[in-house]
C-alpha cells in the first residue's frame, strides 16, 4: 500500500490479489502488546511501519474488525436478490477492505458503491481494490446523504461502546445499534438494510433501540447464525445474526413483536421473533459459561450441516 501511495498510482491485478488478503487486526491484539515476547519481532516491525496515527487506529481497531465470511456475504446476496434487488445506490457502512463490494453478484454490477471505512490503512487498501466506488476514509459519523441508498449491506461493529455523532447522540445507542439508526435514515423509503450484527440488537433487555428501529423500518426476516460461522476467518466463537429491513415511508403506531423478548420451551429469553420462527436459528440453543463465569446463550452448530445450505433455506 505504502509502495502504491508513494508512486502515485492505482494497484495492477496482481497488486490488488495481494492486497485483498489484508484481514484487519480482529482477534490479532497480542501483536500490540509490548510484553509479550513471542510478538516482539511483530511488534517492532508494526510499530516502525505506521505512522503514530496509524498505529492508534489499527490498535483500536482489534476490538471489531471481523470480517465477513464469504458464506454469509452470498446468503445475503442471495436474500436481496429474490426481494427483488438489481441495481442501485449501495451503501457498506464499515466495509473494512471490502468483501462486500468484492462478492458483489453479477446480476447487481451496474449499480454504484459507496464504502465508508474508519481505519486508515484498511480503507486505504478498500480505495485501492476498488477504485471505481465512492469511499470515504472516516467514521460513519462523518457522512450524511438522507433517503439516498437503495440497498445497505455489510457487518456493522459489535460493542459496548457509543459513537459520537451530534444527531444520534440522544439516543444513546451502542455502536451496532447506532449503526443501523443512522444506515435507515440514509436508505430511502422502500429501501433495504440487510446487516450482520450482534445478538444483543435483537436479544437485549433493554429494548429501546428495537422500537426506534422498528418505528421506522419493517422486519422482513432474521436469522441467527451458529457461533462458527465467523471462526475460519476472524477467529471470534460470536453468535451473530443477519437482520434484513425495509424502511418505511411513514413512522409505525403499531408495536411490533420482534421488539419485545419471548422464551424458547426449554425456557431460554430471546427475541419474540426467534421464539416464533425457531426454524431460523440455525443451530441449538444452549448455554454456556463464557470466561466471566455467567452462563450465556450461545448457538451450536448442528452436526454436519452446511451453513450455505442452511442459509438458502433460512
Amino acid at each position: 500500500l505504502f509502495k502504491l501511495e508513494e508512486e502515485h498510482r492505482g494497484a495492477t491485478a496482481e497488486e490488488q490479489q495481494v492486497l485483498s488478503q489484508y484481514v484487519g487486526w480482529g482477534g490479532l491484539a497480542d501483536v500490540f502488546d509490548p510484553g509479550k515476547d513471542n510478538w516482539a519481532k511483530e511488534y517492532a516491525e508494526l510499530k516502525g511501519l505506521l505512522s503514530e496515527d496509524e498505529y492508534a487506529a489499527a490498535r483500536s481497531s482489534t476490538l471489531n474488525a471481523h470480517y465477513t465470511s464469504p458464506t454469509v456475504i452470498r446468503g445475503i446476496y442471495d436474500a436481496v436478490e429474490r426481494m427483488g434487488f438489481r441495481s442501485g445506490n449501495i451503501l457498506e457502512p464499515s466495509m473494512g477492505v471490502g468483501n462486500f463490494f468484492g462478492m458483489l453478484p453479477d446480476t447487481m454490477q451496474d449499480s454504484r458503491l459507496y464504502g465508508v471505512e474508519l481505519d486508515s490503512i484498511t480503507g486505504r487498501i478498500a480505495k485501492m481494490l476498488y477504485p471505481q466506488a465512492d469511499i470515504t476514509v472516516a467514521g460513519f459519523e462523518t457522512t450524511d446523504r438522507r433517503d439516498f441508498y437503495d440497498l445497505a449491506v455489510g457487518n456493522v461493529p459489535f460493542g459496548q461502546y457509543k459513537v459520537n455523532d451530534k444527531a444520534y447522540n440522544k439516543l444513546g445507542f451502542s455502536i451496532h445499534n447506532y449503526f443501523f439508526a443512522k444506515a435507515i435514515d440514509q436508505v430511502r423509503p422502500g429501501g433495504i438494510v440487510a446487516f450482520v450484527t450482534s445478538r444483543y440488537t435483537m436479544d437485549s433487555k433493554d429494548s429501546t433501540a428495537r422500537k426506534h428501529i422498528a418505528e421506522r423500518a419493517n422486519l422482513l426476516g432474521a436469522i441467527r447464525l451458529p457461533n462458527n460461522a465467523f471462526q475460519r476467518n476472524a477467529n471470534t466463537g460470536v453468535v451473530a445474526d443477519i437482520l434484513f429491513l425495509q424502511k418505511r415511508d411513514r413512522a409505525a403506531v403499531e408495536r411490533a413483536d420482534w421488539v419485545d423478548l419471548g422464551e424458547t420451551p426449554e425456557g431460554y429469553s430471546i427475541n419474540q421473533y426467534f421464539a416464533q420462527h425457531p426454524e431460523m436459528v440455525l443451530g441449538e440453543i444452549t448455554t454456556e459459561s463464557t470466561q466471566y463465569g455467567k452462563q450465556e446463550t450461545t448457538v451450536k452448530p448442528i452436526e454436519g450441516a452446511d451453513l450455505a445450505e442452511q442459509l438458502k433455506e433460512a
